[in-house]
């Protein structure tokens, strides 16, 4: 030990009772206080320095001349709280130690964050008679806990500020970290999202997706969409799910590293870009449904002018025949042939006058998806008429082959005929009804209305063409709505039939064949 040392070391006996061999005990304390890696300091009871060791020194820039016989005090800081400093004395008064945090000062004027503890020396009587002192500077481990602290909180900011909702996920799914929205999402939901989300994972990839994902086989993650259907109505999200790893920070595993898998889940809304785009298609689907029904309008009117025209032609062609197999000469038979003739050309002209139909491939069809977009298309007219409609449809039905366009025609001139029998006869109850649902190999379409119904008598005269029973005066073209219906019914090998509504008025029956059935 060096003078200057030994001048600032008090002497230390006391604190060991006169024990035998206390020479020895005191310098392997002192030797040990000498070389502790902290700044040890001893004081008497009124905090004025005994002792400090070299490491004290290096703490404070202070020599150790320097602070001998000194205040403690040297080190304070203004910006360290009165009320620290009070505790601080408070609890040696009551011969307790305290530790705490105080704002030091060293020799040059520079800060640091000294974690100090301060514990009374006692005598053989338990009277204080020195106290203490082991602090050190925790200066850059506090500016790095601060930082930590403001890098998470950055990270909730920046994370809460997104518009997307955002989710850590661990190894059981679980949720450890998320963002405002993504709890909102949560309410929405009223159950975890990501339960759902990974559910339906795990219909597209199979039941090891999140293992696939968690072991990077998809770099780029997965995507998805969920619908969400509310109250409010429905609401579609692109999801997407990437794995990744880090390591683990329990004690055991310092030396044996260990990582942990996590997913991170980000949902974005895109209702509003849905329901953009579910308009534009609906716009699309009403203006090719009207130029459709307008083409099926003119071509079964047509067909059946001509029908009916057909019937007065024969009979005078037949009477011409007559007349002319006849001696004399008969005077109007001149007159008849040329009324045969001019009809002849009438009836021939209507049926080039005949619109060709757009050609449509056959292709799988489903039925409940034709159901939707003819609510869809009649939305308006269903409000403008207050007739509300229920849609009750089975949820596995399976495809059939068909002509989409033209079916939609029909189950839309059913819906039509229903909203028309509900305004014409004025029931006291106003309400429509369609259901599907899959009848051994057919699937059916049934659509009920609380109308005045068709008389037993008339469900077959119904589908005849211009048969109506429409008021006169009413707009549009009359009876040949299920004169179309019947043709589409026809070309897919399906069928229609009118029946008794449990509404009270009529119940339209479509059976359409699963499969396509051999036509030849």
């Amino acid at each position: 030990m060096s003078k200057q040392q030994e001048s600032a070391v008090i002497d230390m006996t006391p604190f060991f009772n006169g024990e035998v061999g206390s020479e020895t005990a005191v310098s392997q304390f002192i030797q040990t206080v000498e070389q502790a890696p902290m700044a040890i300091s001893i004081t008497d009871t009124d905090a004025n320095i005994l002792y400090v060791n070299p490491w004290f020194c290096q703490t404070t820039g202070y020599g150790l001349q320097e602070v001998k016989g000194l205040n403690h005090s040297i080190l304070s800081y203004r910006t360290t709280p009165a009320e620290v400093y009070q505790g601080l004395w408070n609890q040696l008064k009551k011969g307790r130690s305290w530790q705490g945090r105080l704002i030091n000062r060293r020799k040059n004027g520079e800060r640091y964050l000294a974690d100090v503890i301060v514990t009374p020396l006692t005598d053989g009587e338990g009277e204080t008679t020195h106290f203490l002192g082991i602090h050190r500077d925790v200066t850059e481990t506090h500016e790095l806990t601060t930082k930590l602290i403001n890098q998470k909180t950055l990270v909730e900011a920046v994370l809460n500020a997104a518009p997307v909702a955002i989710a850590l996920l661990d190894e059981n799914q679980q949720v450890v970290l998320d963002n405002l929205s993504y709890k909102a999402l949560a309410a929405d939901f009223q159950q975890e999202p990501a339960k759902q989300i990974i559910a339906k994972l795990k219909e597209e990839l199979g039941e090891n997706a999140t293992e696939q994902l968690r072991t990077r086989r998809f770099v780029e993650g997965h995507s998805l969409s969920l619908e969400l259907k509310q109250s409010r109505g429905e609401r579609w999200f692109y999801c997407k799910l990437s794995g990744f790893s880090a390591a683990d920070s329990g004690v055991d595993d310092y030396f044996a590293p260990t990582a942990s898998d996590y997913l991170v889940l980000t949902i974005s809304e895109h209702t509003k870009e849905k329901r953009h785009q579910e308009q534009q298609r609906v716009s699309e689907l009403q203006r090719m449904t009207a130029e459709s029904e307008m083409m099926h309008v003119m071509q079964e009117t047509l067909h059946a002018a001509i029908h009916q025209m057909q019937g007065p032609i024969n009979m005078i062609e037949a009477a011409v025949t007559v007349l002319t197999g006849r001696s004399g000469k008969c005077p109007g038979l001149e007159a008849m042939e040329m009324a045969l003739k001019s009809g002849a050309d009438a009836v021939d002209q209507l049926r080039d006058a005949l619109p060709d139909r757009p050609q449509e491939a056959q292709q799988p069809v489903n039925i409940n998806q034709l159901v939707h977009d003819v609510a869809a298309l009649s939305t308006q007219r269903l409000l403008k008429t207050s007739i509300p409609m229920q849609l009750k449809l089975t949820a596995t039905l399976p495809s059939i082959n068909g002509q989409p366009s033209r079916l939609r025609v029909a189950i839309k001139q059913l819906l039509d005929n229903a909203i028309d029998a509900i305004e014409f006869g004025k029931p006291q109850s106003r309400e429509i009804e369609i259901q599907t649902y899959m009848d051994d190999e057919s699937v059916v379409v049934l659509i009920d209305d609380s109308g005045p119904g068709v008389p037993q008598a008339n469900k077959i005269k119904a589908f005849q063409p211009f048969y109506s029973t429409k008021p006169v005066a009413s707009n549009g073209a009359r009876g040949v709505g299920l004169s179309i219906v019947q043709q589409v019914m026809n070309e897919h090998c399906g069928s229609t039939l009118l029946q008794r509504s449990p509404l009270g008025g009529c119940r339209a029956v479509i059976s359409l064949p699963r499969r396509e059935r051999d036509r030849s």
